[in-house]
């Protein structure tokens, strides 16, 4: 009898996308320990592609679009001339096809990111020789950017508490890091604010997690892996900035 019991409490079974999907706020462990025997990969792909479309429609379709337009012109550095041609072009347009560029660049920019991070940690597994394929890091890269659900139900606040439809699409996100407070005189800095939001950071926090798990190696060496990427890029966007 205590045998059987024994036998029982050992065999667990695999948990579900849902209870995957709870675990990767409560319990990475956990969930990248699933992952690492099934690396799903299509559900929370699926979900964050979704929610993302269905809040930038919704957006889209409750902006002033006027107001819309002149938003985005002014942060652009346009002369009175320039800013009317370009006014002009865009009102030309109808808000259905902001939307849809938006719906559609989102999406692929979802995606080519997902692609981009397992591609890397790809090729540097195989420089390595680590067991892990493409299929595991694309699943990897895939369950870290579930945070961005925080993103959109930040945004459902936002739009709700925006009646008036004057919402600017960088007010959109409360958890950009230029809508918590970081403001700066230049240019490339406040882009650099009002594009990267805290769920970001956390999605590259669970990336590193997740690759530290699995090739059992030191958390110096698993942030300079994933963060590689991230800093030469962020290197040459100073350089530019501050040149």
């Amino acid at each position: 009898m205590t045998e059987s019991n024994s036998d029982q409490q050992t065999i667990r079974p695999e948990p579900g996308l849902l209870e995957t999907s709870v675990n990767i706020f409560s319990s990475p462990t956990e969930a990248f320990r699933a992952l690492q025997k099934n690396p799903t990969k299509l559900f929370p792909l699926l979900l964050v592609l979704i929610f993302n479309a269905l809040v930038l429609t919704w957006y889209f379709s409750i902006v002033d679009y006027s107001w819309f337009v002149d938003d985005i012109l002014s942060a652009q550095s346009f002369s009175e001339d320039e800013r009317a041609d370009a006014r002009e072009g865009m009102m030309a347009l109808s808000i259905n096809t902001f939307a849809m560029l938006g719906v559609l660049g989102g999406s692929v920019a979802i995606i080519a990111i997902n692609l981009i991070q397992a591609g890397y940690l790809s090729l540097v597994a195989a420089l390595r020789g680590d067991e892990y394929k493409f299929t595991h890091w694309f699943s990897l890269a895939c369950w870290a950017g579930l945070p961005m659900l925080l993103t959109v139900a930040g945004s459902i606040v936002t739009i709700l508490l925006s009646p008036n439809g004057q919402l600017s699409p960088y007010d959109l996100d409360p958890l950009t890091l230029w809508n918590l407070g970081v403001v700066s005189t230049n240019t490339s800095v406040q882009a650099l604010a009002q594009s990267l939001s805290l769920s970001t950071v956390w999605g590259v926090s669970l990336m590193v997690f997740g690759y530290r798990q699995w090739t059992q190696t030191s958390w110096l060496r698993a942030t300079i892996t994933v963060l590689s990427p991230y800093l030469c890029v962020v290197g040459i966007w100073a350089v530019f900035a501050f040149s």
